[in-house]
């Protein structure tokens, strides 16, 4: 009699549903040092996306589903980009995040479309990956959106006449910001001067900052990567110039790589970015504890953009049933606001989000915010 109670215990109690095993890519340069960065910048990265899926479990368990992670590790090779990508298209993967910088997302992009295989580039702001449509997703704003306000900010509150603009014609990201400048700057009373063109691979610009020397401006833009940005400051602060500096996000929010090239020399600049380790909101303050207590280390604008994109990811998936790649994107397609770390976003087919941008104010004690300019709300 027992043996039968136990039996119809065990036929009575519900049985547990197995989980969908679903791939996500990890596109990225994980190891090896770059022309951009002292470390692989994919470390930042990485570190987020696990964060997010720890935070996200609750979402996961519910939609019964176990996401793996598989890494599409390019180096700095950008030949490798293209061979990755079209590993990605052949692999398991039901979407793809990363391909962290303009290059690699604007080489990335039409392998992607091709294949049919959803893409999301939590922090690459080219203008022209919001030109190709469908599988291509945005988590940052775009080089146009920054330089709208970084325009102002030459106009309005450095009030400068003459800009000059240091060019790294190698550097998709930087070529991409020049072009939204001199287009942008059209607008208001201010001209360039001139542009020096240089290349983002080389360390020494004592040739620039002498060039520059022998020109008049109020004002240098420097549209580069943090570890070119801070050379190109070196290089024209020991030449006496003591102009502002504007940059973009590629200047990042904490300033490691710029004051172990800057030494503590005198300098003044402006840059725009999309979050900062002080920003006063909760969500922000349980982000930089939660990610400081795990991988001891304070986060920075690429694990902000990472986690929000995965986060993002996360809640799409649970929503799509049955899990395909043409199914997420229909689905990713169909996202028009995000309330993230970064604060919410809005996106129109497509495009890169619109959301507030933060300005900071640069100098040899380090990055603090200046200003937060708000976006019109739907």
């Amino acid at each position: 009699m027992k043996l039968v109670l136990a039996l119809l215990t065990i036929l009575a109690a519900p049985i547990a549903q197995a989980k969908e095993s679903v791939t996500v890519g990890l596109a990225s340069n994980f190891s090896e040092l770059s022309t951009v960065s002292f470390s692989p910048f994919g470390g930042y990265f990485k570190d987020a996306i696990n964060l997010a899926i720890s935070d996200n479990q609750k979402i996961l368990d519910k939609s019964q589903i176990e996401i793996v992670l598989q890494d599409f590790d390019y180096g700095k090779d950008e030949i490798n980009v293209l061979k990755k990508a079209k590993e990605a298209a052949l692999s398991r993967s039901i979407v793809v995040m990363g391909y962290n910088y303009s290059s690699p997302a604007l080489l990335s992009a039409p392998i992607h479309v091709e294949q049919k295989l959803p893409v999301i580039y939590p922090s690459a702001s080219a203008n022209r990956l919001s030109t190709f449509g469908k599988y291509v997703h945005l988590g940052s704003f775009s080089n146009k959106f920054m330089v709208e306000t970084l325009a102002k900010i030459v106009s309005q509150t450095i009030k400068a006449k003459k800009v000059l603009v240091l060019a790294a014609v190698d550097c998709a990201y930087c070529m991409d910001l020049v072009k939204s400048f001199e287009e942008e700057i059209k607008e208001y009373d201010t001209e360039i001067v001139k542009t020096i063109q240089l290349l983002e691979k080389d360390s020494d610009f004592t040739k620039v900052a002498e060039e520059a020397k022998k020109l008049k401006f109020d004002a240098v833009f420097v549209p580069c990567q943090e570890l070119t940005a801070a050379r190109l400051i070196s290089a024209l602060t020991e030449a006496g110039i003591t102009k502002p500096f504007l940059g973009a996000d590629g200047w990042g929010n904490e300033g490691s790589e710029f004051f172990r090239v800057l030494k503590g020399k005198k300098f003044t600049g402006y840059s725009v970015t999309h979050w900062h380790p002080k920003l006063a909101t909760q969500k922000s303050k349980k982000f930089v504890a939660d990610y400081l207590k795990r991988f001891n280390k304070l986060p920075n604008d690429t694990s902000v953009l990472a986690y929000d994109s995965m986060t993002l990811l996360i809640q799409t998936l649970a929503k799509t049933k049955p899990l395909t790649r043409e199914n997420l994107e229909k689905n990713l397609s169909l996202v028009k606001t995000f309330d993230g770390i970064t604060g919410k976003a809005y996106w129109g087919a497509h495009q890169a989000p619109r959301k507030d941008i933060v300005v900071l104010k640069t100098t040899d004690t380090g990055f603090a915010i200046d200003q937060i300019k708000a976006v019109a709300r739907e």
